[in-house]
């Protein structure tokens, strides 16, 4: 599964809208979260993957509320402000699996936005009745196979004997 999702302003790839659409889910489940919001400078010399992201005086940590896409724009609120915020993307990265989300601005304006979410957040697959097999191992290890033909998903989970008699357990 891939944990990076890009979407670029004017972009002709097939995935684009498929793409901004996962990023619009990921942006909508921040509201009520704590996050931390990193703003910084780029020059035409400046490569987006050399930015320093390490913390500095002027992010923020907050609560954001409300948080949307419309269109191209994200729109959100901070605590105990009237006022709804917004900005105009013209490139979006979303990594899954640190849980941040790299926004570049269509106006052309020489900065990149980092929104972080501050907690391990676990990726979750559910699978409904999927087909299975199972092999043990001389020494009581266990290696379970979970293949979800629908999702065209396999699952390999390999147990530790002490894990497998664990599992036994918890299925009486």
């Amino acid at each position: 599964m891939d944990s990076t999702i890009t979407w670029t302003l004017g972009s002709t790839d097939p995935d684009a809208e498929a793409n901004l659409t996962r990023i619009a889910q990921w942006w909508t489940s921040l509201a009520g979260q704590e996050i931390i919001w990193q703003q910084r400078p780029l020059d035409e010399n400046t490569s987006r993957d050399a930015i320093d992201w390490n913390k500095q005086a002027l992010d923020e940590t907050f609560s954001i509320q409300n948080a949307t896409l419309r269109g191209i724009t994200l729109y959100w609120f901070k605590p105990n402000s009237p006022e709804e915020r917004n900005i105009s993307v013209g490139y979006l990265r979303l990594d899954l699996f640190n849980q941040k989300l790299d926004v570049m601005p269509s106006s052309g304006r020489n900065y990149q936005l980092r929104i972080t979410l501050p907690k391990i957040v676990y990726q979750k697959i559910q699978v409904t009745d999927p087909q299975f097999g199972s092999l043990i191992q001389p020494n009581g290890d266990a290696v379970l196979l979970f293949r979800d033909e629908k999702q065209r998903l396999e699952i390999q989970v390999d147990l530790s004997a002490v894990n497998v008699d664990l599992i036994k357990q918890k299925l009486r």
